[in-house]
C-alpha cells in the first residue's frame, strides 16, 4: 500500500520529482535505443531475417501510440500516479518477457507488451506538469525534461553495445526490466499525485471519444499540436537520413558518425541551457518563434550551400549543428504553449498529443524516405517544416483564449 501524497503549490515542481519525470519519459528512448546494437545478434539466434528484427521496433512504435491512447482517458479518471504504477509495471512486465523469449512470435508480443508501458511515463509526465506549471514555468522544466531525455539516445545504445560485449542479448532487457523497477519505486515514493478528486471525470466510451474530439477541435490546441508534428518530422527526418548523409555522401565511419550524432545532441542540450536562463526575461513564446527563425535560416544556409556547389564535410556539419542546436530553444517551449492551450483533461490532451506526434513526425519521415537519397533533403525539409512550425504557433497562440503567455 503506497500512500499518496497531497497535490504541490502551482510552479513549485521539486527538482527532484522534474528528473524523475524526466527519466520516466526516457524510458521510451532506452528502451529503442538500448536494443538497436543486438539486431544481428537477435537475428542470428532466433534465425530471423533483419527484416523481422525491425518489425519487432515497428510493433514498439505501434504498441507507443496505443499505450498514449489508453492512458490519457485514465489519467483523467484515476489520477495520474496509479495508471504511471500500472504502466510501470506492465513495462517491467514486458522487458522480463522479451529476456525469456526464444521466439519471433513471443518476442513480438513481448515489445508490444513493453511499449504499452513505457507510454505511460510520456503522458503522464505531460500532464503532471500541465497540472502545476504556468506557461513559462513549464517551459523551463520541458527543457530539462528535454534534456535528460537527450541522454538516453547517447547512452543506451553504449550500454547495449556494452553488455553484448559480456552477455547475451537477453540482458539487455533484463537491465530494462531493472530500470523499470526502479522507476516504479521512485514514482510510488516521490511522484504525488497532482489531479485533485474533484476534476476526474468518469470514464466511458462515450467520454472517451467525446474528450478527444474535444480537445481535437480546440482551435489553439489543434494548431500547436501539428506544429509539434512538424517539429517531429524533422527529427524523424533527421535520424532517418543524417546516417546517409555522413556515412555515404561524406565516407565517415559508423564510429566517427556515432560522435558526430552525439555531439549534436550535446549541442542541442547546451542551448536548452541557454533556453532555460533565457526565460528568466523573455516570454516562452518569444524564445520559441526565435528559435524556429533560427531553424529555417539555418536550414535555407545549408540548402543554398549545396546548390551553389560549396558544401563540404565541415560546413555541413557545422551548420547542421546549428541547426540541431536551435531545437533547444523549440521543443520546450512548444511543448509548454501546447499544454497551456488546454483547458481541461489534460491526461486526454497529453495522450492526444502523443499520438500526434508520432503518427504526423513518422508519416513525413517516411514520405521522405521515398525519395531518391540527396543531402539536401535534410536542410530543406528542416527550412519546410520548420516554416510550417512557426505558421502553425503563431496561428496556436493567437487561436488560444486568454494566453497566460
Amino acid at each position: 500500500m503506497f500512500i499518496i501524497k497531497t497535490s504541490i503549490p502551482k510552479n513549485n515542481l521539486p527538482f527532484a520529482v522534474i528528473i524523475l519525470l524526466a527519466s520516466l519519459s526516457a524510458l521510451v528512448a532506452a528502451a529503442i535505443d538500448m536494443y538497436l546494437p543486438a539486431f544481428p545478434t537477435v537475428a542470428e539466434k532466433l534465425e530471423i531475417s533483419v527484416g523481422q528484427v525491425q518489425q519487432t521496433l515497428t510493433v514498439f512504435l505501434i504498441g507507443l501510440g496505443v499505450g498514449q491512447a489508453i492512458y490519457g482517458p485514465l489519467l483523467d479518471r484515476f489520477g495520474r500516479k496509479a495508471p504511471l504504477l500500472g504502466g510501470l509495471a506492465l513495462f517491467v512486465i514486458g522487458s522480463i518477457a522479451a529476456a525469456f523469449s526464444n521466439s519471433f512470435e513471443t518476442l513480438l508480443i513481448a515489445r508490444f507488451v513493453q511499449a504499452l508501458g513505457a507510454s505511460a511515463g510520456s503522458v503522464a509526465g505531460r500532464a503532471v506538469v500541465s497540472d502545476t506549471c504556468d506557461t513559462q514555468e513549464s517551459a523551463r522544466v520541458f527543457s530539462i525534461l528535454g534534456q535528460v531525455m537527450m541522454l538516453a539516445p547517447i547512452l543506451a545504445p553504449m550500454i547495449g553495445g556494452l553488455v553484448l560485449i559480456y552477455a547475451d542479448w537477453q540482458v539487455i532487457f533484463w537491465v530494462m526490466a531493472a530500470i523499470g523497477a526502479v522507476s516504479l519505486l521512485l514514482t510510488m515514493r516521490h511522484l504525488p499525485e497532482t489531479l485533485a478528486v474533484e476534476k476526474r471525470v468518469p470514464l466511458s466510451l462515450v467520454t472517451i471519444i467525446h474528450g478527444y474530439l474535444r480537445q481535437l477541435i480546440q482551435p489553439g490546441f489543434f494548431f500547436y499540436t501539428m506544429a509539434i508534428g512538424a517539429t517531429f518530422g524533422f527529427i524523424f527526418i533527421y535520424v532517418g537520413s543524417a546516417p546517409f548523409a555522413f556515412i555515404d555522401s561524406f565516407n565517415l565511419s559508423p564510429t566517427q558518425f556515432s560522435f558526430l550524432f552525439a555531439a549534436n545532441a550535446a549541442t542541442m542540450i547546451a542551448m536548452s541551457q541557454v533556453n532555460m536562463r533565457l526565460l528568466k526575461r523573455f516570454s516562452a513564446n518569444q524564445l520559441l518563434y526565435a528559435g524556429l527563425l533560427a531553424f529555417v535560416a539555418c536550414g535555407l544556409a545549408l540548402s543554398a550551400v549545396i546548390q551553389w556547389g560549396q558544401v563540404n564535410l565541415w560546413s555541413y556539419a557545422l551548420l547542421l549543428a546549428l541547426s540541431i542546436g536551435t531545437t533547444g530553444f523549440i521543443t520546450g517551449n512548444m511543448f509548454a504553449a501546447t499544454m497551456a492551450s488546454v483547458k481541461e483533461n489534460a491526461g486526454t490532451a497529453s495522450a492526444l498529443l502523443g499520438v500526434m506526434q508520432f503518427s504526423i513526425g513518422g508519416g513525413l519521415g517516411y514520405v521522405v524516405s521515398l525519395f531518391t537519397p540527396h543531402i539536401i533533403w535534410l536542410p530543406l525539409s528542416f527550412a519546410v517544416l520548420g516554416f510550417a512550425a512557426l505558421v502553425f504557433c503563431i496561428l496556436g497562440k493567437q487561436l488560444t483564449p486568454a494566453d497566460p503567455a
